[in-house]
């Protein structure tokens, strides 16, 4: 899929060093769509829900490079500063109300994608904000449509 105000190209060795950085491990799925689009948004830029309603992506957080967001930036600052993500969640794109699509990277769930509707933020029931939308991050890119 064609992503639009991308930000500058990542190497592996880059993805690798933010890999070390946040201590985590990104799925093949994230890493091969950042490798070719790092940060933007799509040009089929909604998420649609089993109900038919949709749900416009503002963009995709970019790595290493500025862009409109960066990962690092949001990952730390909503999972180590604030701790209002799930241990083990890596936000990657927000829509336009600043709720966020995280990819899962827990043994349970590796690579599923899942919304955190952070207007319902709920510290003690991770069901009343966290919500699994896709099985791979690829079916999440994949399945994105037009207006």
């Amino acid at each position: 899929m064609k992503f639009l105000e991308v930000s500058k190209e990542l190497t592996e060795t880059e993805l690798k060093d933010v890999e070390n950085q946040l201590d985590i491990s990104f799925t093949n799925d994230f890493k091969e769509h950042y490798l070719k689009n790092n940060g933007g948004y799509p040009v089929k830029r909604f998420f649609l829900w089993d109900d038919g309603a949709k749900t416009r992506i503002n963009h995709f957080f970019s790595i290493r490079h500025k862009g409109f967001s960066q990962l690092e930036d949001a990952y730390d600052n909503l999972l180590i500063t604030e701790q209002i993500l799930p241990v083990g969640f890596l936000p990657f794109a927000a829509d336009d109300g600043g709720d966020l699509f995280c990819v899962s990277t827990l043994p349970g769930s590796y690579n599923e994608v899942f919304f955190c509707d952070m207007h319902h933020y709920d510290d003690e029931i991770i069901e009343n904000y966290v919500t699994p939308v896709s099985k791979s991050f690829k079916d999440f890119i994949e399945n994105l449509v037009d207006e």
